[in-house]
């Protein structure tokens, strides 16, 4: 590999983790600041009842405290990533960035196109916390969820998962308002839903909620898979195409890339490129399984 190539990766692998660390964190910071104004904050002063512990019966704050999870679980693997020079997130974490994201693009564009309207701009995007959780605290976790964290293909099926808290929540909105209501211990109607069954029925509103998610987390997996795949292009192309791998057989291929890695991780965990190795075999064509493509290149890396 040119000394220039290297150090580009390199230095693209840095700002990545850097970027995550910055942008996890402030997510984490907004959220708790917007959360504990909800929780201390007086009616009167906030203009809802739902404050205290009814400040959970809000999805703004129960979707944004599941994105502040998420981001939260991003910061040690983005460490990890400095670290090592291999900024890679598991499946199952990916999915659930998923989720945290579909979550509070749904409050994001409900507050922008529902409440705001009703209410007005500045109250319901740019006022006291609504400012962190309409607002600040979505838009970073979608510029995160599209251009930091993309390393895997989200299948069409995860839509519907992205989808579960959202719909959970319109199911126990209807029970604890439509069906036990505020008289009997349920919830006040604090999104007014009911002026919208001044024009179309329960079930009805519902369907059109449903649709409104799932329009909105395809539209987050579409351009997540988007940016993964011009991501993943990239790193085949380099490996296919870079003089440095250009070797008689992918055995040399892989003993070159264990050298090269020896030195870098300076007594750290050892980590298998598999994904490098995967793009070595369709390169070479070769046949070997990444059982033996792996033992190749720890019986090199440990020579």
């Amino acid at each position: 590999m040119s000394k220039d190539k290297k150090l580009d990766a390199l230095q693209i692998n840095k700002v990545r983790c850097v970027l995550s660390i910055i942008v996890c964190s402030l997510i984490c910071v907004f959220v708790f600041m917007g959360v504990c104004e909800q929780l201390v904050v007086q009616p009167a002063d906030n203009g809802l009842p739902e404050v205290g512990w009814k400040s959970y019966h809000l999805f703004t704050i129960l979707s944004n405290m599941l994105m502040a999870v998420s981001a939260a679980m991003c910061i040690p693997y983005a460490v990890d990533g400095m670290r090592n020079h291999n900024y890679h997130l598991p499946r199952w974490y990916v999915d659930l960035m998923y989720i945290g994201t579909t979550g509070v693009t749904v409050t994001f564009v409900i507050a922008l196109t529902v409440l705001s309207p009703a209410v007005s701009f500045y109250r319901i995007m740019l006022w006291s916390n609504n400012l962190h959780l309409h607002t600040i605290c979505p838009l970073l976790s979608i510029a995160l969820f599209f251009f930091i964290n993309s390393d895997h293909k989200i299948g069409f099926w995860k839509t519907f998962l992205a989808m579960a808290p959202a719909t959970a929540y319109a199911l126990v909105y209807i029970i604890m308002v439509f069906i036990i209501g505020q008289d009997a211990g349920g919830w006040r109607d604090h999104y007014s839903i009911s002026t919208v069954l001044d024009y179309v029925s329960l079930p009805v509103a519902a369907l059109i909620f449903f649709v409104i998610c799932f329009i909105l987390a395809t539209v987050l997996r579409f351009f997540h898979n988007l940016i993964h795949r011009d991501r993943k292009a990239g790193f085949e192309e380099f490996y296919k195409t870079s003089d440095s791998y250009d070797y008689p057989d992918i055995e040399s291929a892989i003993r070159a890339l264990a050298q090269e890695n020896r030195p870098r991780d300076m007594g750290g965990e050892l980590t298998l490129p598999r994904r490098a190795m995967t793009v070595l075999e369709k390169k070479y064509k070769s046949g070997l399984s990444m059982e033996q493509m792996c033992n190749i290149y720890l019986n090199e890396y440990y020579i």
